[in-house]
C-alpha cells in the first residue's frame, strides 16, 4: 500500500509539473502566515521609527474622520498583536486580521496626503507589501474593498477535509462496485475501471494529506486531486449505477470546495 500511495505521489507531481505555473493553487502554510503578521508589527514599526515626531503628535483629517497621528499608531499596534496572539492552529484570526487592515486604510490616506518627500514613505511602502500578502491569505485585497469577509482554512481544516475524501471514496467505492455487480448490462473491465477511478480520489487525497502534514508544496497535487475527482464524478456518472450512489457524491464535493477555498480556487 506504502508503495502505491508513493508510485501516485510521483506520478500525480510529475503530471503537474507540466502544468503552466499560473494554474497551479498556491496557499501559505500556518507557520507563514503567521510569519506575515509578525513582520507586519516589524515592517510598521520600522515605519513609526522613521517617522518625523511633529507629524507623530500631529492631527489628520481623512475620508474614515479626524485623529491623533500618535493615537491611531498606537491603536493599529494593539490591533496587530491581538491578531497575532488569537492566531493559531484552529483559528485563522480573519476578524482580527481584517480589523488591522481596514485600520491600515486610515494611514494610507494619511501618508499619500503626505506625498512621497514624507519621511517613512518608502517603509510604508514596505509595510504594505505585506499587508498585501497577507490580505491574499484570506481571500481579500489591501487596500480592502466595501465589505469584504476574510476567511482562511487552516493547516488542520485542509488536512481534515482530505482526509474525510479518503474515507468517503472508499466507502462510495466499494458501494459502487456492489450496485454495479448487480448490474449485467455493465463489462467486468468497465465496472473494475470505474470503481478504479472514484478510488484514485482518495489516494490523490490520502498524498495531499500527507504532503499538508509535512508542510511541503503541495499546489500541484491539488490540482491533481481535483482532476482525479472530475475524472471519478465523469466515470460514475455515465456508469449504470449513476442515480443508486450519486448522493454519496455530494459529501465528497462539500470537502473539495473546502480544498478549493483553502487554495483560493473558485
Amino acid at each position: 500500500m506504502l508503495k502505491t500511495i508513493r508510485t501516485l505521489a510521483l506520478l500525480l507531481v510529475a503530471l503537474a509539473v507540466a502544468m503552466p505555473a499560473g494554474a497551479q493553487p498556491t496557499r501559505l502554510y500556518d507557520k507563514e502566515v503567521k510569519s506575515l503578521i509578525e513582520q507586519s508589527k516589524q515592517t510598521f514599526d520600522h515605519f513609526w521609527d522613521a517617522l518625523d515626531g511633529q507629524l507623530k503628535n500631529s492631527t489628520f483629517k481623512g475620508p474614515s474622520g479626524e485623529f491623533v497621528v500618535k493615537r491611531i499608531g498606537e491603536d493599529y499596534k494593539t490591533a496587530i498583536d491581538l491578531a497575532n496572539s488569537r492566531f493559531n492552529d484552529t483559528y485563522s484570526a480573519g476578524t482580527e486580521v481584517g480589523a488591522f487592515l481596514k485600520d491600515a486604510v486610515r494611514f494610507q490616506n494619511y501618508v499619500e496626503k503626505q506625498g512621497a518627500s514624507m519621511k517613512g514613505a518608502s517603509e510604508w511602502q514596505a509595510h504594505t507589501s505585506v499587508l498585501g500578502k497577507l490580505a491574499v491569505e484570506y481571500g481579500a485585497t489591501f487596500p480592502p474593498t466595501e465589505g469584504q469577509t476574510l476567511r482562511r482554512y487552516s493547516d488542520k481544516e485542509v488536512v481534515d477535509a482530505t482526509r474525510a475524501i479518503e474515507q468517503s471514496s472508499a466507502q462510495l467505492a466499494s458501494t459502487l462496485e456492489n450496485a454495479l455487480k448487480k448490474d449485467k448490462a455493465t463489462p467486468e473491465a468497465a465496472r473494475k475501471a470505474t470503481v478504479a477511478d472514484v478510488k484514485r480520489v482518495g489516494e490523490a487525497a490520502k498524498v495531499l494529506e500527507s504532503t499538508v502534514k509535512d508542510g511541503k508544496p503541495a499546489s500541484a497535487l491539488v490540482t491533481s486531486l481535483f482532476d482525479q475527482a472530475k475524472k471519478g464524478q465523469a466515470a460514475l456518472t455515465a456508469s449504470g449505477a449513476a442515480s443508486a450512489v450519486q448522493g454519496q457524491w455530494v459529501g465528497i464535493d462539500g470537502k473539495l470546495a473546502t480544498i478549493a477555498a483553502a487554495y483560493h480556487q473558485k
